[in-house]
């Protein structure tokens, strides 16, 4: 249990990717809980301790190299993120658009809460759409600046390169998407899926949940570990102290 004692539940995270599913179980959102301490988030959600420790006490400890995030470089991380990640993410997010007026339309007058959860789906998965294209467009381009700048050991002021976003800014985003899905699985009864419900309905549950778990990983690693390596790569890179992307 000492192990955990004192430990952000981003940094267990990162230590061992495999233990993400444990903190599935017990319904804590690492990819925004993750600087919360351990003890306290467990003790507020009245879990017992001793049975996560055990559960992650007895995770996997074998990290495959194309999981292990944080031993990545940030090139690499930037382009993992946009060609896999978000390419992912674009193509599902149609799909759940789609289902999800079929079915607030199909099954409304019967589960009531459908006509909400159709309407948080409509909203939030334009508001990723826009995120994604913002990283892609202004964050990752501006990193891609700033590392080629640290490879030619050249410092600048903050000045000379361009304004954008903040990381904060990006981040406060992904807390907001994050928020949604939260009051999704709420509303879902965390997508149970009721009987006697057609394939269309189940489908829908099924992505959502899906969608769901592969957006807390994506966050966890842009919040737990691209960020604080952009970070860092500013540091080194621009003549002052204050961000540029502020």
């Amino acid at each position: 249990m000492k192990r955990f004692e004192n430990k952000l539940i981003a940094d267990i995270v990162i230590d061992n990717i495999n233990t993400s599913k444990v903190f599935k179980k017990y319904n804590i959102d690492y990819c925004i809980e993750g600087k919360k301490n351990f003890f306290t988030v467990c003790k507020k959600k009245n879990i017992d301790i001793k049975k996560i420790t055990s559960d992650l006490s007895n995770v996997n400890t074998n990290i495959y190299y194309l999981q292990d995030y944080n031993a990545w470089e940030l090139n690499f991380l930037i382009h993992f993120l946009s060609d896999i990640h978000h390419d992912y993410k674009e193509e599902n997010i149609l799909l759940l658009k789609e289902y999800g007026v079929k079915i607030a339309k199909d099954y409304s007058d019967e589960y009531k809460e459908l006509k909400e959860i159709n309407t948080l789906i409509q909203d939030i998965t334009e508001e990723i759409l826009e995120h994604m294209k913002n990283e892609e467009t202004i964050l990752f381009p501006y990193l891609k600046k700033l590392l080629k700048l640290r490879e030619a050991n050249v410092k600048t002021k903050s000045s000379e390169l361009p304004k954008v976003k903040s990381i904060d800014d990006f981040e406060d985003e992904h807390f907001k998407i994050r928020k949604v899905f939260r009051k999704i699985a709420e509303l879902s009864n965390n997508y149970t899926i009721p009987n006697n419900v057609c394939d269309s309905f189940k489908l829908l549950y099924i992505k959502l949940k899906k969608f769901d778990n592969e957006l807390q990983d994506h966050i966890h690693i842009e919040n737990n570990i691209l960020f604080p390596k952009a970070k860092e790569l500013e540091n080194k890179v621009l003549l002052q102290d204050k961000s540029v992307l502020a």
